[in-house]
């Protein structure tokens, strides 16, 4: 998308476009929401726009329109829409507003912007790689298959559609490698944390059992296993092969330095503005749905 020159007046203010996260502790510590910012940041300086960081309030929204004048931006990206609130991610799911984005989590028919990664391809690249070095005993770790809120007294859950597409697209994965599927094999933690990881492959390592390869939800979890390999006497990849998701910055600095699926985040949080920005200065009225292809980042670990 060519968008130049600098930023359009609204009424004659600059165009103010708005994040919108959960107030969860160091949220954007996370190398996800770094490798978004990354491209987010130096987009809105350079069209000159005005961006505002708000954390969901305790007040839910009424419409997806209130979420724009009760912080009085003129587009709103949500990140981590999933993990805010149910209230929220139900207006998500049933509104309709091209000045509203989200990043992964896509559903269908959804009525405002989604830009989001091809998990079934990251993941069969990290399969193909592995049937490529003779490897057929794969595992896979994954997040949380449900968000868990607690609200108004009550226990409230949403699918986490991140762990449940990852999950899908690697059965399919062994499924086009004819390679059998081993359900215990596959896992799932209460967190995308390394010490979840670490936690649940301590365990693992333990069993007579353990395949020769584990794909991992993200790079924190990774870690977390390679972590326990250390522990429990495991080299890695002689006796086990990982492979992550992400590329977080740390992946290749790691002993030993992990093979992951690089989400192009930069590059996701660059169109995010523009998409916005578009839908501001020129309304369409028309929500855009775009998918960005990850690539396998070789590493030792695999």
């Amino acid at each position: 998308m060519n968008l130049k020159g600098r930023c359009k007046l609204i009424n004659g203010q600059k165009v103010t476009i708005g994040i919108l996260t959960t107030p969860q502790k160091d949220i954007f510590h996370s190398n996800y929401h770094i490798g978004l910012l990354s491209g987010i940041m130096p987009r809105i300086k350079s069209l000159g726009c005005r961006l505002r960081i708000v954390m969901m309030p305790a007040r839910p929204y009424g419409k997806l329109a209130d979420i724009l004048t009760r912080h009085k931006v003129d587009g709103m990206m949500i990140l981590t829409w999933r993990w805010i609130h149910p209230a929220l991610a139900k207006l998500v799911e049933e509104g309709e507003d091209s000045r509203i984005l989200v990043v992964n989590d896509p559903l269908p028919r959804l009525g405002v912007n989604c830009l989001y990664t091809d998990t079934d391809r990251g993941v069969k690249l990290a399969v193909k790689r592995l049937v490529k070095k003779g490897v057929r005993k794969i595992g896979m770790i994954h997040g949380p298959i449900d968000v868990k809120f607690r609200i108004g007294g009550k226990n409230r859950t949403l699918p986490f559609i991140d762990s449940r597409l990852k999950k899908a697209a690697f059965i399919k994965a062994l499924q086009a490698e004819k390679i059998p599927l081993k359900r215990s094999w596959i896992r799932s933690t209460s967190a995308n944390s390394k010490k979840e990881g670490y936690r649940l492959a301590v365990k693992w390592f333990f069993e007579k059992q353990i395949p020769r390869a584990i794909v991992c939800g993200n790079d924190d979890l990774a870690f977390g296993v390679l972590e326990a390999m250390k522990v429990s006497g495991f080299r890695c990849p002689e006796d086990v092969a990982v492979i992550g998701f992400d590329d977080n910055p740390k992946a290749a600095g790691c002993k030993p330095p992990l093979t992951t699926i690089r989400q192009p985040l930069r590059l996701m949080g660059k169109e995010a503005v523009d998409i916005l920005y578009r839908e501001i200065t020129r309304p369409r009225r028309k929500a855009v749905l775009r998918k960005y292809t990850p690539v396998l980042v070789v590493r030792r670990s695999s």
